[in-house]
């Protein structure tokens, strides 16, 4: 008896994970470099204010005022000063780069699919508890709480980010052949 139509494989689904492009790789190392330097920028704030370069430090707290309260009470500490965000926020985005570096050894970058939303739901689940546990009285959080759990939050949205980026870089490297082959 022939397989049922459900059970159908399209051949380019099949190829396209078994092999990373050139313009998937670049894609990666992009996103994987931009949140290496992003992270690196929360340490560089209070290591230029250490270091006597106020006008950078300054920059750098106020480039990160617009996306953190950056409460000095529930932030991590390095060289005697505050990280330009808190301890959740420093989580959130150690997680999201070690989850963009990690990422080609969990799935392969010829892959352009995100998996299923309710994963990145549940893992937006232990942040929200410690957020409104803390909230709430019910429960003191502490900066490794809340480091913790936004770091598997930033680590899952990683699984989202990337393949989305590799199906930009793919279909924007299409249509920039398709403009360089018409001019020629």
């Amino acid at each position: 008896m022939p397989d049922s139509i459900y059970s159908y494989v399209p051949q380019y689904a099949a190829a396209q994970g078994a092999r990373p492009t050139p313009r998937a790789l670049v894609a990666w190392g992009v996103v994987a470099a931009g949140a290496l330097v992003f992270f690196a920028a929360l340490f560089a704030a209070p290591y230029a204010a250490a270091g006597g370069h106020f006008s950078l430090a300054r920059s750098l707290y106020d480039g990160f005022g617009v996306i953190c309260h950056q409460q000095p009470a529930r932030s991590f500490h390095a060289w005697g000063m505050p990280l330009a965000v808190c301890a959740r926020c420093a989580g959130l985005y150690a997680g999201f780069a070690a989850g963009a570096i990690l990422y080609p050894l969990f799935r392969t970058l010829g892959r352009t699919d995100a998996p299923a939303r309710r994963w990145l739901f549940l893992a937006a689940a232990p942040t929200s508890i410690d957020f409104l546990l803390g909230l709430s009285g019910l429960w003191e959080n502490t900066h490794l709480s809340r480091s913790l759990t936004a770091a598997l939050l930033g680590a899952v949205a990683a699984l989202y980010v990337v393949p989305g980026a590799v199906d930009f870089a793919a279909s924007r490297g299409r249509k920039l052949f398709r403009v360089r082959a018409a001019r020629s």
